[in-house]
């Protein structure tokens, strides 16, 4: 009888343990390991740049009740479900989400790209995707003020000595720096060089469809921020009315004037080395260069330094003989003339100011760095012995000297003279 009942309780004790067991396993087995997913959508772009870029995450995720977002930009990690976020800079990023369940946890990773500002065409140009400098080009008219419907010119003329060495820095973060370079041509100060004015620290870009782009440079403490002239502009808004790669033209509306229009002629500022300069100016070989005979390109001038237009704000040339002259520049230091007939006289050669006999000659120059503190990136110095040899006119600065004040592979600017007297500048563009 004993020996009965010890059998039935162990039966008992064994039947226990196996439905102990059978419902840890039956536990054990209930729900599955998360999966990780997840849609993303990258906001419409905004019309002002520098913009945040911002990017809708939808989770997607299953048997998943905690999440972990690492957006790939070294910001710090969410928790959120659903979160929203803001790049510093458009770029490929490689976002991941881990979901985490009840029964472990899964990883996702996606490739994403967010649209950058410098997509905007004129925002790449101005700022480079990086940061670049511009400043005063060094056309006769780079300043105009006109009224408001642009029918009627009130001023024409060229930056200021202290004006030409000015630089603005636009930066694709919205940074802005001003760089007086010593002085600020001050409008408020009887148009005189002064002491540096303070100006912006940053700025935004309009860009809208069906209108001109727009720069906006932020407000300041004290004064009005400003781009080429400190004349005060309505809103501190400049509207982009034409740009290249190397140019642009800005227009603001000047204020308390009834709407007159002050417009202002911008270059890019481009670090070139002497041996980039003589390389632009020969071609790598020998390059051949002409006035510029495009309707109002005003393609000589004549004035000081100081106002190179003061005596001659230009015109057109003598389609005669003018128009035709040829300036071959090689790269064995030697200039040639080819006048293709005749040249046209200037004020030291009778008849003065119409067509003479052919001038044409092959010269060799020296090449050097510009010095003595005034305009220009490069020297050409001829044999001093006009109107023998001369560039432009006959009738240039005994000298001799030109000063390459800007020069790319579409267009050179010069200017004849060492700067203590009259000079001549000319504009030139490839034969």
């Amino acid at each position: 009888m004993k020996k009965i009942v010890f059998i039935s309780s162990l039966l008992l004790v064994a039947l226990s343990t196996m439905l102990v067991r059978c419902t840890k396993d039956t536990l054990g087995l209930v729900g599955s390991a998360s999966v990780a997913d997840f849609t993303f959508q990258i906001l419409p772009l905004q019309d002002t740049l520098p913009f945040a870029y911002t990017v809708v995450f939808t989770n997607a995720s299953e048997e998943a009740t905690q999440y972990q977002w690492d957006f790939g930009d070294n910001t710090a990690l969410s928790s959120e479900k659903n979160p929203r976020h803001q790049y510093a800079a458009g770029g490929e990023y490689i976002v991941k989400l881990i979901s985490v369940g009840t029964n472990g946890n899964n990883t996702i990773s996606k490739r994403i790209f967010v649209i950058d500002a410098c997509q905007n065409d004129f925002f790449n140009k101005l700022t480079g995707c990086n940061n670049l400098q511009w400043t005063w080009s060094t056309d006769a008219d780079a300043i105009r003020v006109l009224s408001e419907d642009g029918t009627q010119l009130f001023f024409a003329g060229p930056a200021a000595a202290c004006q030409r060495d000015d630089s603005y820095k636009f930066f694709n973060d919205g940074k802005f720096e001003y760089d007086a370079n010593g002085q600020t041509f001050d409008a408020q100060s009887g148009f005189s060089c002064q002491n540096p004015k303070a100006n912006a620290i940053g700025f935004k870009l309009v860009s809208r469809a069906g209108q001109l782009p727009a720069i906006i440079l932020n407000n300041i403490a004290v004064g009005s921020p400003f781009i080429g002239t400190t004349d005060i502009i309505d809103n501190n808004k400049y509207e982009v009315v034409s740009y290249t790669a190397n140019d642009m033209v800005l227009r603001g509306r000047i204020a308390g004037t009834g709407g007159q229009r002050l417009e202002i002629k911008m270059k890019k500022v481009v670090a070139l080395t002497l041996a980039d300069i003589k390389a632009i100016l020969n071609g790598g070989s020998s390059k051949s260069w002409k006035l510029d005979p495009t309707p109002g390109a005003n393609p000589i001038i004549v004035g000081t330094e100081a106002d190179p237009s003061q005596f001659f704000a230009g015109g057109p040339l003598d389609n005669v003989c003018q128009s035709d002259d040829i300036y071959t520049f090689t790269s064995a230091d030697r200039v040639i003339y080819n006048s293709n007939g005749a040249t046209f006289n200037g004020g030291n050669i009778s008849p003065n100011f119409n067509c003479g006999a052919d001038r044409s000659y092959n010269a060799g120059f020296t090449f050097s760095a510009t010095t003595g503190g005034v305009a220009g990136i490069a020297t050409i110095q001829l044999p001093p012995n006009p109107p023998t040899i001369f560039i432009g006119t006959t009738d240039v600065p005994a000298e001799n000297v030109y000063r390459i004040l800007e020069i790319t592979p579409a267009r050179m600017v010069l200017r004849a003279g060492n700067g203590t007297g009259t000079v001549f500048q000319f504009k030139f563009i490839p034969q």
